[in-house]
């Protein structure tokens, strides 16, 4: 545990001096508090509703340029032959490196509590509906910063890495369109819409907080790790 924090901890400082990092997050802030206020000034009313639908589409697209040095990064520079000399078991390097990514995406959702704020000045806040909404995003920034996490593993260009995490998260989004076109009552059919992303953290959006969306999204967080991992692994004998 304590090589995992000790990583975790190494990478967040990274984090902390990159100008990348603080571009994305620069442009996040700017982006949801924009959308915020052009959903007030077009429905005049405060609600965070409609935001967090751009919150995953924002995340869409920052979150693989979050994670894409994770790995990358170290082969490029040649320090992650260091780092698996390390005392730290490979899936401590993984989960270490995760967890910090992960930290750095939800650093990501502080700026927009400036806007629950406004919620309660001159809304009428629902805080269970808010609550399942953040959930969702953070489940949802998990599943994403593992798949950014398993793209940078499998190479040493950060551009590259940035594309195959795009790519990915992009199938799942759209995943149920192939659903639509083999048509219902089809077990492939409903295995594509069963991955369609919109269709797994929009019930958080709506307030409700149901046990197969949540596994969904550790299941893919979790499966990303173990991938990453093996490709580690992998490293190691080379």
């Amino acid at each position: 545990m304590t090589s995992v924090i000790t990583i975790a901890g190494r990478e967040l400082k990274a984090y902390l001096f990159s100008p990348l990092a603080w571009i994305i997050l620069g442009l996040f802030a700017f982006f949801t508090g924009f959308i915020f206020v052009q959903i007030m000034v077009a429905s005049r009313v405060a609600d965070m509703a409609p935001l967090f639908n751009w919150i995953a589409v924002l995340s869409l697209i920052l979150a693989p340029a979050l994670t894409m040095r994770l790995f990358s990064e170290e082969y490029k520079l040649g320090t992650m032959e260091m780092l698996l000399t390390a005392p730290a078991r490979d899936w401590q390097i993984v989960v270490g490196k995760f967890i910090a990514a992960w930290v750095g995406f939800a650093v990501l959702l502080i700026p927009t509590l400036w806007q629950v704020l406004i919620l309660e000045r001159y809304g009428d806040p629902d805080y269970g509906i808010l609550g399942a909404s953040y959930l969702g995003a953070l489940l949802l920034g998990a599943a994403f910063v593992g798949i950014g996490m398993f793209a940078s593993s499998l190479t040493q260009n950060q551009f590259i890495a940035y594309m195959i995490g795009m790519i990915a998260l992009l199938f799942l989004w759209v995943a149920d369109a192939p659903a639509n076109a083999i048509g219902q009552n089809n077990p492939i059919a409903d295995f594509f819409r069963y991955l369609a992303l919109p269709g797994q953290f929009q019930e958080f959006f709506n307030g409700v907080i149901a046990s197969q969306h949540v596994l969904f999204f550790v299941s893919i967080a979790l499966i990303t790790i173990v991938l990453t991992t093996l490709v580690v692994s992998s490293r190691r004998w080379r």
